[in-house]
């Protein structure tokens, strides 16, 4: 008899935004009973990473660097500015609010950060960690349209 299980509990959602437009995601958590996640009470955390395409390294590894984060330790090594320099004001640029006792948390960026993250396709993950359970609840593309106002 095969058996398996699968520790993989997140969800996928694809995300499109608009370069230069403010970003806010609402999300209510909720255990698999269908009731909400004690998000203050139990001192949850969350992450998001927002990450470019695939790269192989020279040691035949392959790794995708980081372009947003909510994490002030991550580093922002593939933006460029209009004049190819490079940019690393994107580090903690979501910011989750504190979370609720209803499951209620919400990520956000301000116009600012979003107008520093260049058009493209890029993959995300958002994690919660709870004590020193880290978790990835939600996975999927970050698609960031072209706006053409300043």
């Amino acid at each position: 008899m095969a058996s398996k299980v699968n520790l993989d509990v997140a969800e996928k959602l694809d995300i499109t935004c608009r370069r230069g437009d403010s970003f806010s995601l609402s999300l209510t958590l909720k255990d698999s009973a269908g009731d909400a996640l004690t998000l203050a009470t139990s001192n949850y955390e969350f992450l998001m990473d927002v990450k470019g395409a695939k790269t192989t390294q020279t040691d035949g590894s392959v790794s995708r660097s980081v372009v947003a984060s909510s994490s002030k330790s991550s580093s922002t090594t593939d933006l460029k500015d209009a004049d190819g320099n490079p940019l690393d004001a994107l580090s903690n640029g979501f910011v989750f609010s504190a979370g609720t006792d209803a499951g209620l948390v919400t990520v956000t960026a301000t116009a600012e950060v979003m107008k520093q993250l260049p058009p493209g396709r890029y993959v995300y993950d958002i994690q919660q960690k709870v004590s020193e359970t880290v978790t990835t609840i939600l996975r999927g593309s970050f698609k960031v349209n072209e706006d053409i106002s300043d």
